[in-house]
This record gives structure tokens, C-alpha cells and sequence, in this order.
């Protein structure tokens, strides 16, 4: 597995109901699972046919096979609530997980742990996490071939509420694994000064919009100041 799969592999419970990994692809969580002996369900879903399948034939390559159940699905529409307590987003936008997150009521009331790693548009889930009284608990943060890629771990919990910046970067006060959290930093602070200057040619530093981009600058530089960055 790569840097980023064997960070969320390390985050998974040593023991536990179960786990399910969404969008699975190769499968190669739950094999690892599988070939570790993890003592709880093992679940892959995918909503398209062809990797899951991918994801079968590796399993039954590392005889494996028997030990996970494949689900194709959307999300987490044909997970038991009651078999897994870990679950597993990775490697999609973190609106797509945020909607695949909506759409199940049994996540709301129970104890899972969740394990997320949005592509893209962190800040997004981020927000519906804190909004929708899940506590983000760690993160992680891992550069992997000039990569970087965010991981938000999170369970039922209420949340202090984060500013603009924190929805970008996370919290500084939450745990952070990995060696990534100042190119974090960097590249969203990046992308905000982009959008000033966008404002700026545009002669609207007047405005409200500035003053909003302005603020998250400022944080940015505080947090980037902090790590040393």
C-alpha cells in the first residue's frame, strides 16, 4: 500500500465490530485486514461493478476472499448497522463523502469511528462533520509523491465550533499525525491570496467578500507562523 493507505490502515481500531471500506477500488484495506486476522466483519463497497470485482479477484488471489463481504453499492445503502464500527471514506471529494455520509440515519445514533480522506474540498466536510455534532477527534496529514492529502478522523461528539481557516486546515488543537500539516498551510494560503489579488484587479477591495478572504489570510499566516512554515 502507499503512504496514504497504510496511514488510514494504521488508524483502524485493533479490534472492533467490524469495518467497512467505501468506494474500495483494489480492495486493498480489507485484504490487509483479512490476511492481519482483524477478528471483526471485513466490508468493500463500490458502487461500480468493475473495481469491485477488481477488489474479489485480488482477495481470492491472497485467499482472502472468504473473510470479506463485497457490497455493490452506493455508499453505505446495504452495510448492516450493527456489523461494523469503523468506517472507511477515501480517496473522493468531500462532498461526494458528505452526501454518502446523509444519506444512512444509523451513523447519527450510533459509535462509529469514522475515517475519511477527502480529494478534495476539505473545508466541506469539515463543516457538515462539526454542524452535524460529530467531533473530530485526530487527523492526519501525509505528503506522498508531492501529494498531499488530509485525513479527518471523527466521532459522535459535540464539536467547538472552527473558524474559515480551521474549516481549510483543520484545528491546531486536534492530534495530527504525519508530516504534511505545513504544505497544508501553504497551499491553502496560497489559494486565498490568489483569490485577493483576484478581487483586488477587480477594484473591489471595499468589499465584504475582501474582508472574508482578508480574515483567512490573516489566520493562515498566524497558523503557518506557529509551524514554523
Amino acid at each position: 500500500m502507499d503512504r496514504r493507505l497504510e496511514q488510514i490502515y494504521s488508524l483502524i481500531p485493533g479490534d472492533g465490530r467490524g469495518v467497512i471500506d467505501v468506494g474500495t477500488d483494489h480492495g486493498q484495506i480489507p485484504i490487509r485486514l483479512a490476511r492481519s486476522h482483524y477478528s471483526g466483519n471485513i466490508y468493500a463497497s463500490d458502487i461500480v461493478s468493475g473495481p469491485l470485482n477488481t477488489a474479489r479477484e485480488a482477495a481470492r488471489g491472497t485467499q482472502t476472499e472468504g473473510n470479506i463481504h463485497f457490497l455493490l453499492c452506493d455508499g453505505l445503502e446495504l452495510c448492516p448497522a450493527e456489523a461494523v464500527d469503523t468506517i472507511i471514506i477515501a480517496g473522493m471529494g468531500g462532498d461526494t463523502i458528505c452526501g454518502i455520509l446523509d444519506r444512512v440515519d444509523w451513523i447519527f445514533s450510533g459509535d462509529y469511528q469514522l475515517i475519511l480522506q477527502p480529494m478534495t474540498r476539505p473545508e466541506v466536510l469539515r463543516f457538515w462533520l462539526v454542524h452535524n455534532e460529530f467531533l473530530i477527534d485526530q487527523e492526519a496529514v501525509i505528503v506522498d509523491d508531492s501529494h498531499v492529502y488530509q485525513i479527518i478522523c471523527a466521532v459522535r461528539g459535540n464539536s467547538p465550533r472552527y473558524t474559515d481557516a480551521e474549516y481549510l486546515v483543520g484545528r491546531c488543537s486536534v492530534p495530527r499525525l504525519g508530516d504534511g500539516i505545513k504544505s497544508v498551510i501553504s497551499q491553502q494560503l496560497q489559494m486565498v491570496q490568489k483569490k485577493l489579488s483576484g478581487i483586488q484587479s477587480a477594484g473591489k477591495e471595499g468589499s465584504s467578500e475582501y474582508a472574508f478572504f482578508s480574515g483567512i489570510a490573516s489566520e493562515l499566516s498566524e497558523m503557518k507562523s506557529l509551524y514554523g512554515a
